[in-house]
């Protein structure tokens, strides 16, 4: 399948999103064109929609499982039961749907610019009967450390949670989190943006004034001295690390006692 043809599938996909939206009556759900997969997991019932079987994520959820369980168990272990969860690169849902499912998360705030994996994570979230408890009001933002207009996705058809956001391509924007969440408190964020984590980071500033809440972040290899520096700076440690690829590492960090 050449880019051209990917591209038409992908707004073909995006165009029936939209049309079901806009026939349904209020207060109803309609799914994009995609699988649902049920799966018995840890005593409950978990929904996965899957519309592309050979991406990187769904892949697992096609067999019924969630992806990276042991970033999963790392996150469980840290996170206060029925706290608030900070989502920054939530993707399709994979880490919100464990956490406010497994971790009984009062409540949970979405960070997702991607609008092929916000058709996904909306269905899931739908689904599992999650509405009351996750925000997706900040769908189609990134966070950064300063605003920016007019920015885009590049994303490869396999990796749907490797895009990246480029300038000048699109309508998606840049924010700050402390100026979007200003007088909000998290007990955990978790932030997986493709290489912009230190600046999702100097973007949360206003936030991280009063209660430090531990985070979890990926961090890539190009990005690893400016972390450092990051959690010197700002009085925070490194608890836990995990690496599951070549080009990054998963970090907990929490306050320094």
């Amino acid at each position: 399948m050449d880019k051209d043809e990917r591209k038409a599938r992908r707004q073909a996909r995006q165009a029936e999103a939209a049309l079901a939206a806009e026939t349904a009556p209020a207060g109803v759900f309609v799914t994009p064109v995609a699988r649902v997969v049920v799966a018995p997991l840890l005593g409950q019932r978990v929904y996965f929609t899957v519309a592309n079987p050979g991406d990187e994520i769904q892949k697992h959820h096609m067999q019924g499982e969630f992806y990276e369980p042991e970033e999963l168990a790392i996150i469980a272990r840290h996170f206060p039961i029925g706290g608030r969860f900070l989502d920054i690169g939530t993707n399709i849902g994979n880490h919100t749907l464990y956490v406010a499912k497994f971790l009984h998360a009062a409540r949970v705030v979405c960070f997702e610019p991607n609008p092929d994996a916000i058709a996904l994570l909306r269905s899931n979230v739908a689904l599992n009967g999650l509405s009351d408890v996750v925000d997706l009001s900040h769908l189609g933002i990134g966070l950064s450390d300063q605003g920016a207009e007019n920015l885009g996705m590049k994303v490869s058809p396999r990796n749907l949670g490797g895009g990246r956001m480029v300038e000048g391509e699109g309508s998606l924007r840049l924010e700050r989190a402390d100026a979007l969440l200003a007088g909000q408190v998290f007990d955990f964020i978790k932030i997986d943006v493709e290489g912009m984590e230190l600046q999702a980071l100097g973007g949360l500033s206003g936030l991280l004034a009063g209660p430090r809440p531990k985070m979890f972040v990926e961090v890539d290899n190009r990005n690893a001295e400016g972390f450092a520096a990051w959690i010197a700076a700002n009085g925070y440690r490194i608890i836990e690390s995990f690496q599951r690829y070549r080009t990054n590492t998963n970090h907990l960090i929490g306050p320094q006692a």
